[in-house]
């Protein structure tokens, strides 16, 4: 009994050293999630120079007519519900946190822009009907956290007695985020583009300090708002292609 016990603490010890080193790794493509109501997913398809599961433009767009940028808040009204992260969550707790990482996706976006080299799109903090804005709206539709973030926040049994396997399986466990987005005219506010994304960001979170169940949107927020930058800035004569996110593995030594 002596010998077991030793080797549970010994076990847990392993895992929480390895969490405390090795806080957050890249992000990698999801597979494809669902629309929602915020995009019209059934004019979408996916184009192999732009880093997003799905596109649309309007036929005809002029982007360089478009010199300003506004970014309206994010709408989280669509946020797509999975019980597996629910549960042990307050429904007030999650709504807190899904509002503050909307406003952090917001300020990213506009950050990436107001710090971008070139310039493209100026970014402006007011809605005008001016024919040089575009409108950027934003929608979060999914935000969950691996089983290994949940384990560690105590909302999901997380046994002493682990094994090798479930410390090798922690860098495999994923945490998946999903946004859709459309573009407006500013002065006749049709949509002009709309696209889809989903990724995944590989962790290893156990004894992270500050740990909440949406850090790993972080990294992936922050990749969007550069790839807008890029996408923004694109030589579509060129027919220059952005390339997606490549995955990145976590190693604990």
């Amino acid at each position: 009994m002596k010998c077991n016990s030793s080797w549970r603490l010994f076990m847990f010890g392993l895992v929480m050293m390895l969490g405390t080193s090795v806080v957050a790794g890249g992000c990698s493509k999801a597979s494809q999630g669902r629309s929602s109501e915020f995009v019209a997913g059934q004019r979408m398809q996916h184009d192999p120079a732009l880093p997003f599961h799905q596109v649309w433009r309007k036929p005809g767009i002029r982007w360089e007519d478009y010199r300003k940028l506004y970014v309206v808040p994010v709408n989280t009204a669509y946020m797509l519900k999975t019980t597996e992260w629910e549960q042990g969550l307050r429904k007030g707790e999650i709504e807190q946190d899904v509002q503050k990482i909307a406003g952090y996706t917001q300020e990213a976006i506009k950050k990436a822009f107001r710090e971008d080299e070139k310039k493209r799109l100026q970014v402006v903090d007011t809605d005008t009907s001016q024919p040089d804005v575009l409108i950027l709206e934003v929608a979060l539709t999914e935000m969950v956290p691996s089983k290994v973030v949940l384990n560690t926040l105590g909302y999901a049994p997380f046994g002493i007695g682990l094994t090798i396997q479930a410390v090798r399986g922690i860098a495999e466990d994923r945490s998946t985020v999903a946004i859709e987005v459309r573009g407006r005219d500013g002065a006749t506010k049709e949509i002009v583009f709309m696209l889809a994304d989903r990724e995944a960001q590989q962790t290893d979170p156990v004894g992270a300090k500050g740990l909440t169940w949406y850090s790993h949107a972080y990294r992936i927020i922050d990749t969007w708002a550069n790839q807008f930058v890029r996408v923004a800035n694109r030589d579509r004569v060129a027919g220059e292609v952005i390339e997606d996110t490549k995955p990145m593995t976590l190693k604990p030594w």
